[in-house]
């Protein structure tokens, strides 16, 4: 396994880097179709550090057809910006039209439901068919920190392969293990980590200040990949959880890899994170995705469209059907339909989403966390 670094400010330089991980030959063989995900999380241009540099995508597309790949670029931003919006506010808005490359947006594009079988938090997510069908697939972060999971890099990155609401899945089980899990469903073969401009700041992912890094990294391995930026970061990856998880879940190493180009003592510039991310997962992904989610489930449920649904391990509802007056109100009040009575009170635990609106409702305190 091997990482390059290339200290440059010019996204042309990509192709140094991917030489000296042996060619872009060595990921790409003529015909594969092959998506490119960026991180377009938000409609912000890249000079804000929230966003991939185009230019550096657009270079690496040349890379993949200059080989006989098929290049595409593919991504969907945060639920619920659109993705016509914050691609234009990005720069990518005329991206076929200046580069001759095809631009898709997942969330337009069809969704497979795909099964996670050794899911630690996830038993499933809804994946871009275009990723699915795809023969390769090289991801493409920013250098950024996060406010809940310390730093966003290819790990994280590819969160926007999965179809516009059912992000918040992967929130409402577990942002850690589940970005994990994601992971062991979607294979990255090239990892091309724009850090020419990264973003710092206890908000981060979108919101910070700009970091004029210099750097373009390149890696055969994704978890060494984001390993490496940490430290070039100035963060430890064993003190990320993400990153630690995916390399226990044997997805690579922390260390133990080769590095060329640049060392990473030379490139090091200490990025500014929280020290309250633990603070903010729970406020935001314990609290407000539950929250969001049943909100969504109940107006999906009256328009008849696809629902979401959390695994089983975000925690049980408890149940204590003994104390039961047959009032219905659980039944009226559950956003996905989870709560039966027939035969006495049962919830359907692969449907929950852990919401505990039926706890909130019912008068005899039949349902608990």
């Amino acid at each position: 396994m091997t990482v390059a670094i290339i200290k440059t400010t010019d996204p042309r330089d990509v192709r140094e880097a991917v030489r000296l991980l042996g060619g872009m030959e060595r990921f790409i063989s003529p015909g594969d179709r092959t998506v490119l995900k960026p991180n377009i999380c938000i409609g912000k241009p890249s000079s804000s550090g929230a966003v991939t540099d185009p230019e550096l995508m657009a270079e690496t597309a040349r890379l993949v057809q200059e080989v006989g790949g098929k290049p595409v670029i593919g991504e969907s931003p945060i639920y619920p910006f659109g993705s016509n919006w914050a691609f234009k506010r990005a720069g990518y808005g005329d991206f076929r039209k200046r580069y001759g490359f095809e631009m898709v947006a997942f969330d337009h594009e069809e969704g497979v439901h795909v099964q996670i079988p050794k899911g630690k938090a996830l038993d499933h997510l809804v994946i871009a068919r275009r990723v699915l069908q795809s023969e390769r697939l090289i991801n493409m972060p920013v250098a950024k920190t996060h406010l809940q999971t310390i730093v966003t890099l290819g790990l994280k990155n590819l969160k926007g392969v999965v179809v516009g609401k059912h992000k918040q899945i992967i929130h409402m089980a577990g942002l850690d293990e589940g970005i994990v899990d994601l992971n062991t469903a979607v294979k990255t073969d090239l990892t091309i980590i724009d850090g020419i401009i990264g973003l710092e700041g206890e908000i981060g992912a979108t919101t910070g200040t700009p970091v004029p890094l210099g750097v373009i990294l390149a890696a055969d391995n994704v978890v060494e990949a984001d390993a490496t930026m940490s430290r070039i970061m100035g963060l430890d990856p064993e003190k990320i959880i993400h990153i630690k998880m995916a390399a226990d879940r044997g997805l690579g190493r922390l260390d133990g890899f080769e590095i060329r180009g640049e060392p990473v003592e030379k490139v090091a510039r200490k990025f500014r994170s929280t020290p309250h991310y633990g603070l903010y997962r729970t406020l935001i992904s314990d609290y407000f995705y539950h929250f969001f989610g049943a909100i969504h489930n109940l107006s999906a449920r009256i328009r008849g469209t696809d629902a979401v649904r959390a695994h089983q391990a975000v925690g049980e509802v408890r149940i204590a059907a003994d104390r039961c007056n047959n009032c219905k109100l659980c039944l009226k009040a559950c956003p996905v339909e989870a709560v039966s009575l027939a035969g006495g009170v049962k919830i359907n635990q692969e449907t929950c989403i852990r919401c505990f609106i039926c706890a909130e409702v019912c008068p005899v305190e039949v349902f608990s966390k």
